[in-house]
């Protein structure tokens, strides 16, 4: 089982305070509309699949589990990136497509 991202959340830590609304998914990647409270810019970012934690303390992880998760800052510019506007975010998510298309000749 998949647990997929939240459509809308309310950051926290380096982004507290942050809206994030999910504006568009593919199977490859996301965009993320932020609203920081003084400006509003996109995010786009690719798919990222990790196993679910089910104890913490000992570090065990699910067999048959996985979570989505938001990219942290350091993913930015590798997996994610940040656009001021709409038209440049959605040609990114575009290219992921693209991208795939030509590792597959």
């Amino acid at each position: 089982m998949l647990h997929l991202l939240e459509k809308e959340f309310i950051g926290i830590g380096e982004v507290k305070g942050f809206k994030f609304k999910q504006i568009d998914s593919t199977t490859l990647g996301y965009i993320y509309l932020v609203d920081t409270g003084d400006s509003i810019h996109y995010e786009v970012f690719k798919r990222v699949n990790s196993p679910l934690c089910i104890d913490f303390k000992k570090r065990l992880y699910s067999e048959t589990e996985s979570k989505e998760s938001y990219p942290k800052s350091n993913s930015f510019g590798i997996t994610a990136w940040c656009c001021n506007k709409l038209i440049k975010a959605v040609n990114r998510l575009e290219a992921f497509k693209e991208k795939e298309a030509n590792c597959d000749k």
